[in-house]
């Protein structure tokens, strides 16, 4: 076999594996988004009573149309659907406004939370003086 052929033959058994690592790394990765989505779709069940597996925006126009679950917080996301329900009784509207506000600020839940105890601590300062 002369220089060149064990050249090729080399040169196609380097792709041949490459082609399969990024083959198993995509399957790979698949998989973990998977298991990501049936950790969120499971916790958003037992928490809030929704099954997102169907999930779709209704409210067009909002930041986060389009996006991806499980790019968000899931403990902010438990926390927004819990409180954008004093808004609204559809609970996936609720879903799809605690995205939209997620998408602008990461911990807005937290923060919003932060906010209102140090409102609360105020308002009874103020009641007790």
């Amino acid at each position: 076999m002369n220089k060149g052929n064990r050249l090729r033959i080399t040169a196609l058994i380097f792709i041949f594996v490459f082609v399969l690592c990024v083959n198993f790394s995509i399957a790979d990765s698949d998989s973990r988004e998977d298991a990501t989505f049936e950790q969120y779709r499971e916790a958003i069940q037992k928490e809030c009573g929704i099954d997102i597996n169907n999930f779709s925006e209704t409210l067009k126009g909002g930041r986060a149309d389009a996006k991806d679950i499980t790019k968000y917080n899931l403990i902010q996301l438990v926390m927004g659907i819990k409180v954008e329900l004093e808004h609204t009784t559809n609970k996936m509207i609720a879903l799809e406004i605690t995205m939209d506000h997620l998408e602008e600020f990461p911990y807005y839940y937290t923060r919003l939370e932060k906010m209102e105890k140090e409102m609360k601590k105020e308002m009874e300062a103020r009641t007790n003086q």
